[in-house]
Order: C-alpha cells, then sequence, then structure tokens
C-alpha cells in the first residue's frame, strides 16, 4: 500500500485534532485541571523529562521550589499530584485502606515484578506475606551472630589504615552491608570485605541503575533491552552499564542454584536465609519463577545495602566529626557494659537513648528514599486540607521533605542526637521507611546499633 500525498492533509487534520483535544482535556477537562501547577507540567511528562533527564536527576529539587510557589499540593504531571504535608503522611501511605502503585513509576529501575514494584494491593500482600517473617525481629536477632562476625572483621580490616591511610568509608559500609544481606539472602556472601581498599563493591552498578533508571521511567524498555544485549556490545556502548547487567545476571543465578540444589548451603548454617525460604513457601508456584525471584533478588539486595550503607556513613560523619557527640555516645555504651567485655545484645543498645537518637538521626539524614513514591486510594477520595483528590489519582510525597521540615526538625540540616530523646512525638514523622501497609519490611534496623557499638567501644 503507497502513501500518496493527498492522504497528507487528512492525517494532518487528524493529528492537530487530537493535539488540540489533548490540550483542552488536560488542561480544561480533566479532574485534576482544578489543581495548582505549572501549564506546562499540567500538558506533557517531558516536563518531567527534561528536569530529570537533561538536568540529570533534578526533578525532585524542582518540585520542593513549586510547593514554595503554588502551595501544599501541585499537579507536577499530566496525572499526577505531589503533596508536601506532614499531616497528610499516613492518610496516603495507610496502613488500614487499599493502596496500589502508580504502574507508570513503579519499573523505572527495571524490577517488573519484586514486592515493591507490585502495583496492586492484594497482589502486593500475596508477595509480601513469605518476606515478612524473614524481616522480624526474632529472625534479625537469630542473625546477629552473622551480623557481628562481619563487622568483626571489618574492624579488623580498618586496622589496617592506623598508619595515616585514608579509608572511602562509604565503600567500607557497602561492602559489609552487601556482605550481610548476601548472607541473609543466599547463604552464600559476596565476601566484598575481601576487596584491597573495599574496591570491589556494588556502588558503580546502583549508581549506574539509578542514574538509568530517570531515562527509563520514559522508555521502559530499556533496561529489558540492555538484558538482552551481548555484554561486549553494552560496554562499547555504555561502559558503566556493563556491571548493571553484570549484577542482574549474577543474582537471578543464585537464585536459580537454590531452586536447582546447587546452592545447598542454608544445610550448614545455623540461620535461615530468605530464597530457601520464599521457595519452599506455600506462595503459589507462577509467584516463583525464575524471572520474578530475580527480580526480588536484586530489589532485596539493593534495598538492603545502599540505604543502610549510607545511613552509617551519614552516622560515621557527623559522630566523627564531633568530639562532643563521640564521647557522649562512648561514654553511654561504656556504661551500659558495666566493665564487661562481652558485646551488649542489640534488644540493649536499641534501649540507649542517645545511641537510638544517633541511628534515628543518621537514618532522617540519609532520608532513605529520596525520590517521591506515589500511591492511588482505588476505593475511596482524599482529602488534603481543602482539597478533595478524586478516587484513583497518583498522589505521591517525598521522605525528605517532612525529615528536613524545619517546623518539625528545627535545625533540620544538623545533626542533633539531642532532639529525639526531648520528643518522643517525632516518631510520627520518622518517615524514612515509609510508612502503611507497604512500609519497608528493613525497619528492624539492626546493624545500625550493632556498628556503631563495634565502632565506639574499638575508637
Amino acid at each position: 500500500m503507497q502513501f500518496s500525498s493527498g492522504m497528507l492533509v487528512p492525517f494532518g487534520l487528524l493529528l492537530c485534532g487530537y493535539v488540540v483535544w489533548l490540550v483542552l482535556d488536560r488542561l480544561f477537562w480533566s479532574p485534576l485541571a482544578k489543581f495548582p501547577g505549572p501549564r506546562l507540567a499540567a500538558l506533557t511528562n517531558w516536563y518531567e523529562f527534561y528536569y530529570d533527564v537533561i538536568l540529570q536527576g533534578k526533578f525532585t529539587a524542582h518540585i520542593q521550589d513549586l510547593h514554595k510557589q503554588y502551595g501544599h499540593i501541585v499537579r507536577i504531571t499530566p496525572t499526577e499530584l505531589h503533596v508536601d504535608d506532614p499531616e497528610f503522611y499516613e492518610q496516603l501511605y495507610s496502613r488500614n485502606g487499599r493502596r496500589d502503585k502508580y504502574a507508570y513509576f513503579s519499573g523505572r529501575f527495571g524490577y517488573a515484578s519484586d514486592t515493591f514494584s507490585t502495583v496492586h494491593h492484594d497482589l502486593h500482600r500475596l508477595r509480601r506475606k513469605p518476606l515478612g517473617p524473614m524481616f522480624s525481629t526474632q529472625k534479625i536477632s537469630e542473625f546477629q551472630p552473622v551480623i557481628r562476625a562481619k563487622i568483626e572483621k571489618l574492624c579488623q580490616k580498618l586496622t589496617e589504615y592506623h598508619d595515616g591511610k585514608i579509608v572511602t568509608l562509604n565503600r567500607a559500609w557497602m561492602a559489609l552491608t552487601t556482605d550481610i544481606i548476601t548472607e541473609y539472602a543466599f547463604a552464600k556472601s559476596y565476601d566484598q570485605l575481601d576487596s584491597p581498599n573495599f574496591r570491589d563493591t556494588l556502588h558503580e552498578s546502583l549508581v549506574a541503575i539509578y542514574v538509568t533508571g530517570h531515562f527509563a521511567l520514559h522508555f521502559p524498555i530499556v533496561f529489558p533491552v540492555l538484558d538482552a544485549l551481548p555484554e561486549w556490545l553494552v560496554l562499547k556502548m555504555q561502559p558503566d552499564l556493563v556491571s548493571v547487567v553484570g549484577m542482574r545476571k549474577d543474582l537471578a543465578r543464585r537464585v536459580n542454584d537454590i531452586r536447582n540444589g546447587v546452592n545447598d548451603s542454608h544445610k550448614t548454617v545455623k540461620h535461615r536465609t530468605i530464597f530457601h525460604e520464599v521457595l519452599n513457601s506455600d506462595l503459589p508456584e507462577g509467584q516463583k519463577t525464575d524471572a520474578r525471584l530475580g527480580d526480588e533478588a536484586q530489589l532485596i539486595v539493593a534495598a538492603g545495602l545502599i540505604t543502610t550503607s549510607w545511613a552509617l556513613t551519614v552516622a560515621s560523619f557527623h559522630i566523627i566529626s564531633d568530639r562532643a557527640i563521640l564521647t557522649k555516645l562512648r561514654r553511654e555504651v561504656n556504661d551500659a557494659q558495666s566493665g564487661s567485655d562481652d558485646p551488649l545484645d542489640w534488644h540493649v543498645l536499641e534501649q540507649l537513648p542517645y545511641l537510638n537518637g544517633c541511628v534515628r538521626e543518621a537514618i532522617r539524614l540519609a532520608h532513605g528514599i529520596t525520590t517521591r513514591n506515589p500511591r492511588l486510594a482505588p476505593d475511596s477520595e482524599l482529602k488534603c486540607g481543602d482539597w478533595v483528590i478524586p478516587r484513583n489519582t497518583p498522589v505521591s510525597m517525598t521522605n525528605v521533605d517532612t525529615l528536613m521540615n524545619p517546623t518539625i526538625f528545627p535545625n533540620p540540616e544538623k545533626f542533633i542526637p539531642e532532639r529525639w530523646i526531648k520528643d518522643p512525638s517525632l516518631d510520627r514523622y520518622f518517615v524514612a521507611f515509609g510508612k502503611g501497609s507497604r512500609q519497608c519490611m528493613g525497619i528492624k534496623y539492626e546493624p545500625p546499633f550493632l556498628v556503631c557499638e563495634s565502632v565506639v567501644i574499638s575508637g
């Protein structure tokens, strides 16, 4: 069939008509047309593309500027609202009502079917069920000896730097958390603590994933294409992404080794492991495919190491930089030990007020997830101040807005452990792990307590 020049006119008219209809619909007829925000953001997702891809990840900061201009609720895309109101947080991220994720936003990092990215509320509950017990207080406590052994190994490695050599602490913490989470997930550690100068970590892979995620949000085909291409071609096109492809394939292989019995390390360790338990759970077989559990592995490893390692980096910087903080912390831990050389149990450590304040303050300043996190309420409207938000509307908030709110946390950029001791009501605004039915399972954050204790004692 040939495309004649006579078809150009009706095709052009049809295209113009569609554009006009789209403009009218998004600016005037849409249920979101009444909400404040830039007209260009209401018209097209290319507005977000400009700030996140062209300006390299600046959309989150730009949203904060929009709130200063338009108020606590802003239309940031043709279909999405963003709210900066700490009192609205628990309504949006509810534990009782059904909350779906925004499909457009969920697969931006290449994880299509993991629990975190699952769109529908009921399917999320199904997938989360076998994981939940593995992150309970009891199971994390049972894993405490392994965590301590990894921390002691790190402390021993750090003695090599006592002669004035420089250590890159964020890489050290990433090596530690990687070895902990991979041991817990597969009963086989990556042993990155053995890497000279902590050089061989997953740092580059994760940075590449998050940078690529800005582009993949608008072009979701990016990660499937990367997985399909031969590594030599990826290396030629974009060297930084080779490590991403390698990490994704290796984690999927580790899950497959457990399924096929190649990895039976769980029989020789005293602790349970995440994926041995998941594969032996009552989760439907359709939810145990190699592809889905490969996504789950990537999510658990990435989420488990990057947030914890960064919180430890923040804690290290502030505690080491301030002699008064270090002295108070050391005194509290030493008093709790009462002259004993035995390490304190995690349950004892988390009851120490100043240590607890240091850990919470580090996590607050580390922010957890730093991008917005959209939700949809499929069963009801949401009320935010005088605004009524239609049901099934993607609505997002950003943890940083609450964690750095100067009304709630005076001098928010400062590391002040005492604020958590003086005002227990601040717990309500401790949102680094999210809230509601999709709250991060890693909220039982044992490693920071044990690390702080070990570092304080060892000096």
